[in-house]
């Protein structure tokens, strides 16, 4: 039994909901007549200084993100090429002296854990 007859059989045919007699010939001029009585309302526009100047407050954030992100950028910490060298004579070093030591990882690990 498909779906649609199990459901005609347990709740059956017969349509509870009428509609009254001319109901749909008479409903048009009803709701002429209830809208022609009802005044219409004048809703005043409420536009404030806020919402006029909106864009412009948007356009304002925007190229105030773009002006500090720029000077972050600009003024961000790079580090010279005299601190790079430095820092890879330092490395050279520090390596030199690993492998005089005879260290390997994990001596250099064991070394850093226990400070």
């Amino acid at each position: 039994m498909s779906e649609e007859q199990f459901i005609r059989t347990k709740a059956g045919t017969e349509r509870p909901f009428t509609v009254p007699e001319g109901y749909f010939e008479h409903l048009e001029a009803q709701l002429l007549e209830q809208l022609e009585q009802q005044p219409v309302p004048v809703i005043p526009s409420r536009r404030t200084i806020l919402t006029r100047m909106r864009p412009l407050l948007y356009a304002a954030a925007c190229l105030l993100v773009f002006v500090i992100s720029s000077v972050a950028v600009r003024f961000a910490r790079i580090p010279s090429a005299a601190e790079a060298q430095a820092v890879a004579v330092q490395d050279t070093y520090m390596d030199d002296y690993a492998d005089y030591a005879m260290l390997d990882n994990t001596d250099i690990y064991a070394c850093l854990a226990d400070n």
